[in-house]
Order: structure tokens, then C-alpha cells, then sequence
């Protein structure tokens, strides 16, 4: 079953279209689109009982599909893809993080057959098929999965290596640095008082063999400790969803609960707690859809 076209019914017929998550479509009296960004915005009932009666499915089986289809036409603006409500108009999410849209054609217009006259710049409905089939097993029907799944392998290597490369800094930063020994004087070997090391000569070598000093094991970097990075808390049934779906991508996402009512999906990734603010920005850009990410000591 293909939502945007109803989607586009409903805004022509109310003139008004919430999509959780998103926001808001408006229609002037002058006829255009208007599009109002507000990710605090919840499912609409009206608009659930609306697409169950065009469509004879239960409205349970409805609330599920639609809110699939907003979770991914979410994950294709939070990796910068524009996407395309056939009907309405594009959404594309600029460098700021707000969402910019773009009247197509008024909803009162006859659309046109699939494949003909399309936008092919935009991630649509259609682009792919229904959300079901896209995470078939079925391997003639996965082509879009794969192009999905290879697009938040990208970012998570592109992050894991950024996350990488700022550990071996800081732990080179906060090694503590040899004494270095006046070349002139004897180091006394602390458990041989009388035995010295004799001075180099010009060569740059020791006249006879030098000893060699106990080496120090390496010490701890001072603060890092282990976080919980949590992006979503949600019901049983979301919980799991989400977090089928993550892990479907690749994506090291954890989960737990204390009560079986509310449940968290979460990162554990260790850290200083001056970055715990940073990371949890750019895991909340990346993967929270519902909500605020915030941070937990492990």
C-alpha cells in the first residue's frame, strides 16, 4: 500500500497535514503548500481513521505502516538525501539542521504515472519498494536496502574513525614523558646502589654495556570513563522495531529496561566527560528521531 498519495488526499481534503516527527503541510487560500518544521509534532488520529477507511485495514495495521514510512523518510533527511512526498513537494535538510521544502505540484493536479516525469533527484515512495519488501530476505528485492545499509556503514566508519583518531591523540597527550638525564652524571640503577653507567663517548655509544633501567607500566588516562549515549526511550513494541532496524544496518545499538515498560536504546562508548556533550550532539543528529539523546554513567 502506497501512503503519499494519500497523504496528498488528506492535505487536499483538510487542508492541513501533520506528520510526526516532520511537521506540518498547510494549504493557503491562495492554493499553495506551506510546510512548518516541528519535530514535537505526534501521530494524528484524524489522519490514521482516514487512511484506514480509504484503505479497509485496521487502524492499528495503518498507525504502523505510517509510522514506518515517517521513520524513513527521517533516516533519508538525517543523511542529507532529499525526499519527495509525491503530490506535495521535497523536504531536504540543510547544513543548520532545518528542513527546507519545495512545492512539486498542488495535490489538486492529476498526478502523473509512476516513472514519468519524476523527480529522480529525490528519494520517494516509490524509489524503493514498500518497507516491508525493502527488509525482505528476498534477494531480488534488496537492492535498496544495500544502498541504505552501505550509506550508514559510511557514516559509522566515518565516526568510529574520527572517535578513533581522538583516543590515540589524547592517550599520547596524557603519557607521562621519560626523565631525561643530564648526560654528565651517573644514573644509579636502584637495586645495584655502586653500579653506574658509564658516559658515552663521542660516538654516541657507551664505552662498555649499558644496563638497562625497569620500565614503568603505562598509566591510565586519567577520567575516561564508560557512558551510556541514549537516543531513544520508547514502548516495548517501538523499542524493538527500532532497534531490529539499527541492527539490520550494522549498527552497534544496545538496549535494556528496568520496568519492561519504558525502553532505552543506547551507545556504550567510553570517554572523557568534556567530550560527553560533542558525542552525544552527533549521535542525536544521526540516529534520535523521537526526542533528546542525554548521557548515563555506565
Amino acid at each position: 500500500m502506497k501512503l503519499s498519495p494519500l497523504l496528498s488526499e488528506f492535505l487536499l481534503a483538510n487542508k492541513e497535514l501533520d506528520l510526526g516527527g516532520i511537521g506540518r503541510f498547510t494549504i493557503d487560500n491562495a492554493g499553495s503548500i506551506n510546510f512548518e518544521q516541528n519535530a514535537s509534532i505526534r501521530e494524528n488520529p484524524v489522519l490514521v481513521s482516514y487512511i484506514a477507511e480509504k484503505s479497509g485495514k485496521m487502524k492499528s495495521l495503518i498507525a504502523s505502516d505510517l509510522d514506518s514510512h515517517l521513520e524513513l523518510a527521517r533516516q533519508f533527511l538525517n543523511i542529507g538525501k532529499p525526499y519527495l512526498f509525491d503530490g506535495i513537494g521535497t523536504l531536504t535538510k540543510n547544513k543548520f539542521g532545518q528542513l527546507e521544502f519545495v512545492q512539486s505540484n498542488s495535490p489538486s493536479e492529476k498526478r502523473e504515472p509512476i516513472g514519468e516525469g519524476r523527480d529522480t533527484t529525490s528519494t520517494t515512495e516509490n524509489s524503493f519498494t514498500d518497507y516491508e519488501e525493502m527488509f525482505s530476505p528476498k534477494k531480488s528485492k534488496t537492492s535498496a536496502s544495500k544502498r541504505i545499509v552501505g550509506l550508514v556503514i559510511i557514516l559509522a566508519g566515518l565516526s568510529l574513525a574520527v572517535f578513533g583518531g581522538y583516543l590515540v591523540y589524547s592517550k599520547t597527550k596524557s603519557k607521562t614523558k621519560e626523565p631525561v638525564t643530564n648526560k654528565t652524571e651517573p644514573v644509579i640503577i636502584p637495586e645495584q646502589q655502586e653500579q653506574k653507567i658509564p658516559p658515552k663517548d663521542s660516538s654516541g655509544t657507551n664505552k662498555k654495556d649499558t644496563v638497562s633501567l625497569p620500565e614503568h607500566p603505562e598509566k591510565p588516562i586519567a577520567g575516561l570513563n564508560s557512558y551510556r549515549f541514549v537516543v531513544e526511550q520508547a514502548s516495548k513494541a517501538r523499542a524493538l522495531y527500532r532497534y531490529a532496524l539499527l541492527k539490520k544496518s550494522f549498527i552497534n545499538i544496545q538496549m535494556d529496561t528496568k520496568d519492561s515498560v519504558l525502553f532505552k536504546l543506547y551507545f556504550l562508548l567510553p570517554s572523557l566527560p568534556a567530550d560527553t556533550a560533542r558525542k552525544r550532539d552527533s549521535l542525536q543528529r544521526l540516529y534520535s528521531t523521537r526526542g533528546k539523546a542525554f548521557v548515563e554513567l555506565n
